[in-house]
């Protein structure tokens, strides 16, 4: 049994140890090494049939006979563990085209919806193969002596970056065969039980009612906790594969990089110290120049092929698709008052006139007014409250019932609450959910690959991040704007919205936030806000270059530099740690990557 929401551990191990420090006996009764828990590995795709045959609709999962419903077109497939897909059957019989639904679990993954085709395979026979969003869960305990001698260990998560509250553990004798990971001291002290057995080690976590019994790792499972493996994979640069996804590919020296200097980043990046005390939990970097892919690396176990949790630069999403949906002519733009809509949906009244005057581009700004801020753990707004909370399901109504704290425009506070809100008017707009209009003007002109779309309670598309989607084609977004909206030659994005969503509305300071400059410091970069992009500077040496982003918990960054034609995607776990993925622009792009460019303007 679980104690905790959403968390459940894995624990992996290798081998590694000194023998040094306080005292040879401790020292050599000490289960240095990694080790290991991890969960149990969920199915990755679904082969997926349905047939009509002799008047019956039937159907299967993996050959597996399952439940079939058909109504006016619209089909139903049930499958194991709460999974199902609902499509509708096309007028000419050639496809069902809809979504996979897998439901949410115990490890801490959400609902989510993947778009799924099944395609005609004969007369009255249709099918595919479904890629799932992967559900591992993982967490390395490492013990070893620490740089003064005395035994130390680190947890580390890919995941969730679930590292029992402490950066780095002092590992203490408490008898035979047991032993407390401590962090702290005092009323702050973080104290964990570990006890050796022949099963392994038995670690007390708060998160659970039992111990969880973690065990050596070896070659074969300890994948994930180390960036590289110098005895199987490259730790210098190698030139992306020209696939068939949309991108052309460069290398290094004809895009006019010094491919010596991305040897050493790589390097740098693969070799990484996994029990430093702010260690860099970068899982991929990718960078495209004048529209073609040159840099792409992943760490940590991850691969191309592999969706990534986008955390908040999902968020993006929602002024793309607004720029989408201009293009498609339809009148949507960033005066739209979505929250009377809302209401009058509902069948309820504004209780406060300035709601009237909350437009999308005050939500895209985070400067609505609303009491919404995901700094603050008592706003009614707080995306963890909104989520925990189970009195309203529908996340577009939930905020548009909140306060107005303050005149629209007047106030910076980062809700996820009031980008998801953008939704409701590209969903009325664009006359089809979300999700829908992501797959018919973003996914397919640019050749996506599968992803996975995270929905509120009530099954709508959630916009305030988090969905999960390859790392190339998030770095499509970006190379897109870079173009002024257009892709393999044709205009995705209205390039007259292309400008204005990357342009400065209000910078992010103390007084526009109303934050003390400590606590403003505790919870934002600085820089500036345009729609959703945070418009920032890449310092490289004494040169700096301006630049927009979308970020997200983790060290999720989609960088773009107008003036060298540059995007870069970083995708990390380093959650919760803002302090330390908030450098990779200056210490990665600006210290490695310009650098590397033998032409800058």
């Amino acid at each position: 049994m679980i104690k905790a929401r959403g968390i459940l551990t894995a624990i992996v191990c290798v081998a590694l140890v000194s023998t040094i420090g306080i005292g040879v006996s401790a020292q050599t009764k000490a289960p240095f090494g990694l080790w290991v828990w991890s969960a149990e590995a969920e199915a990755t795709s679904h082969r997926v049939s349905v047939e009509l045959s002799d008047g019956k609709w039937r159907g299967s999962v993996d050959e597996k006979p399952t439940s079939v419903s058909v109504a006016d077109r619209t089909v139903t497939v049930e499958a194991p563990g709460g999974q199902s897909f609902l499509g509708r059957l096309a007028d000419d019989d050639f496809s069902i085209q809809g979504h996979w639904t897998q439901p949410s679990s115990q490890w801490g993954y959400g609902e989510m919806v993947t778009p799924t085709v099944l395609s005609a395979q004969d007369e009255n026979r249709w099918g595919a193969r479904v890629d799932l969003q992967p559900r591992p869960f993982r967490v390395f305990l490492d013990i070893f002596s620490d740089e003064d001698g005395n035994i130390g260990a680190v947890v580390r998560n890919p995941e969730r970056n679930e590292i029992m509250r402490a950066r780095r553990f002092r590992v203490e004798p408490d008898g035979e065969r047991r032993w407390s990971l401590v962090a702290g001291s005092g009323d702050r002290e973080i104290r964990q039980s570990l006890k050796e057995t022949d099963d392994g080690l038995e670690l007390d976590h708060s998160w659970f009612d039992s111990p969880l019994i973690l065990r050596r790792a070896t070659a074969e499972n300890n994948e994930g906790y180390f960036p590289r493996d110098p005895a199987t994979e490259s730790l210098q640069y190698t030139p992306p594969p020209q696939l068939d996804d949309g991108w052309e590919v460069i290398t290094a020296e004809d895009a006019g990089f010094d491919r010596a200097a991305l040897d050493t980043l790589v390097t740098e990046l693969s070799t990484a110290d996994p029990r430093s005390q702010r260690p860099r939990l970068i899982h991929a970097v990718l960078a495209a120049h004048k529209g073609r892919l040159v840099f792409e690396e992943y760490f940590h176990g991850y691969d191309r092929e592999t969706p990534h949790d986008t955390r908040s630069l999902g968020k993006v999403f929602a002024p793309v698709l607004v720029g989408a949906l201009q293009q498609q002519s339809i009148a949507i733009d960033a005066d739209v008052r979505p929250i009377a809509d809302v209401l009058l949906t509902a069948e309820e009244d504004i209780d406060d006139p300035r709601k009237s005057d909350i437009t999308l581009a005050h939500l895209m700004s985070f400067s609505s007014g609303l009491d919404c801020d995901v700094n603050n753990p008592d706003s009614v707004g707080n995306e963890d409250r909104m989520w925990e909370q189970q009195e309203e399901d529908d996340f577009w109504l939930y905020t548009a019932r909140l306060q107005q704290l303050h005149e629209p425009g007047e106030r910076y506070a980062y809700c996820s609450g009031s980008i998801n809100l953008v939704g409701a008017s590209i969903s009325a707009f664009g006359e089809k959910p979300i999700v829908d209009l992501f797959n018919e003007l973003i996914a397919e002109p640019l050749r996506f690959g599968s992803y996975h779309w995270n929905l509120a309670p009530n099954g709508a598309a959630y916009l305030g991040g988090g969905p999960y989607m390859r790392p190339r084609d998030i770095l499509k977004i970006g190379a897109m704007f870079a173009a002024d909206g257009t892709w393999d030659g044709e205009q995705i994005i209205d390039p007259h919205w292309v400008k204005e969503s990357t342009t400065v509305v209000m910078d992010i300071t103390p007084e526009t936030t109303g934050m003390t400059s400590e606590d403003f410091g505790n919870s934002y970069f600085g820089g500036a806000t345009a729609y959703e992009w945070r418009i920032d500077e890449v310092r490289a040496g004494d040169t700096t270059y301006a630049s927009y982003e979308a970020t997200g918990n983790g060290g999720q960054i989609l960088l773009v530099v107008p003036d060298l034609d540059l995007v870069v995607l970083f995708m990390g776990g380093n959650y919760r740690q803002g302090g330390i993925w908030g450098r990779w622009r200056n210490e990665i792009v600006g210290g490695h990557i310009v650098p590397a460019m033998r032409e800058l303007p």
